[in-house]
């Protein structure tokens, strides 16, 4: 699977599960960003809005961005899908791959990261099933 297809696939099944819902209201615009592939990611209210793919001159428009090279995102979903991935603030603890354009926005991220997480965990097991 190409780097970051698998969101498609992923926001489709956590729009579908409960359990995504559970984890509360979420409004942010993120990107995930995997060398020159960038899909922007809306999620809205309970469920992800959209996602699509855009060039780096919109970068701009999004309040986070999620970056690692297209090999690191492979091994970090195959790492979540066994379990012995850190979770996305983890690795940005470690290893710095989440920016914003301002601090408010920055905490976006950590205000939302729970539903981003269940997102990125659902891809993992849509890339390793």
């Amino acid at each position: 699977m190409a780097a970051l297809d698998w969101l498609e696939a992923a926001s489709d099944r956590v729009n579908k599960d409960s359990a995504f819902r559970s984890l509360g209201s979420a409004d942010v615009d993120i990107a995930f960003r995997a060398g020159k592939v960038i899909r922007r990611v809306r999620f809205d209210a309970f469920s992800v809005a959209n996602v699509e793919t855009i060039d780096e001159s919109d970068l701009r428009d999004v309040e986070v961005v999620i970056d690692m090279p297209a090999r690191d995102w492979t091994n970090y979903l195959k790492r979540r899908n066994r379990g012995v991935g850190p979770s996305l603030s983890g690795l940005d603890t470690e290893r710095g791959v989440v920016s914003a354009r301002s601090p408010i926005e920055r905490l976006k991220f950590d205000r939302f990261q729970r539903s981003i997480q269940a997102l990125v965990d659902e891809g993992a097991r849509v890339v390793n099933s």
